[in-house]
């Protein structure tokens, strides 16, 4: 089975031939034979296209076409999230470092982390979303960014978004210093409160904990906890280690 006609071309593990096809909770996906990681099956789009997607339709038209609550709109009960995100990652972010929040949609995350002095910006390839003071218009592939300049990389909801994992991942460990951090929320695909993440061209990856755990070590990250803050998410922490 050649990906030549869909969005992503290979598996984390590079096999770009042998899959099994599936039809799990209405989502077409492809199950790598070598790695068992699950991808989901977007045909006849192109990198282009998904990057586009983001930057002019994304954040109000495609939720507002699913009948769901923008990213506009959902700003307050964002920055109670992101309140309490802070509050669970405790002293590991403090006023003495400076980060990035990848994926940074409506700024929610770094205006609370700013306003308890933590120094930290967005990366939003939306042209349409955020603080422009504080947000790098883009992606970690289309953006420049100085290598070991931040202390921490948050990706709240965004890794499973990412069509070359095994580049941008790469390129997230050069940004981090030395022992820098990496905090990663994800969906629980696999729990029953995990079923509704299950979503058509949005979450590219169904990661299981134990595949994503393989793959940060991969990436050369180190995990040292993985926490469940509510049914259907996880969280992962991770310390740049520089093996790869």
């Amino acid at each position: 089975m050649m990906l030549e006609n869909n969005l992503i071309k290979q598996c984390v593990c590079g096999n770009n031939f042998h899959f099994v096809r599936e039809n799990i909770n209405s989502l077409n996906v492809l199950k790598c034979i070598n790695c068992s990681v699950i991808h989901q099956e977007l045909v006849n789009w192109n990198i282009t296209d998904y990057l586009e997607f983001y930057q002019n339709q994304y954040h109000d038209s495609y939720q507002d076409k699913k009948g769901v609550i923008s990213y506009h709109k959902r700003y307050e009960h964002d920055c109670k999230i992101a309140d309490i995100r802070l509050s669970a990652y405790g002293d590991l972010l403090n006023a003495n470092i400076s980060g990035l929040d990848i994926g940074s949609s409506n700024s929610a995350f770094v205006h609370r982390a700013r306003k308890k002095g933590i120094s930290c910006l967005g990366l939003e390839p939306g042209n349409d979303i955020g603080d422009n003071e504080v947000t790098i218009r883009g992606t970690i592939a289309t953006t420049t960014l100085v290598p070991e300049s931040f202390d921490f990389v948050t990706m709240h909801d965004s890794i499973e978004h990412i069509v070359d994992l095994n580049s941008e991942m790469k390129q997230v460990n050069k940004i981090l210093k030395k022992d820098g951090l990496l905090i990663i929320d994800l969906p629980d695909y696999f729990s029953e409160h995990g079923r509704h993440h299950w979503k058509l061209i949005e979450h590219l990856w169904i990661f299981t904990k134990d595949n994503l755990k393989e793959l940060l070590n991969l990436w050369g990250f180190t995990v040292f906890k993985i926490e469940v803050p509510i049914l259907g998410k996880f969280v992962f922490y991770a310390r740049k280690n520089e093996n790869i």
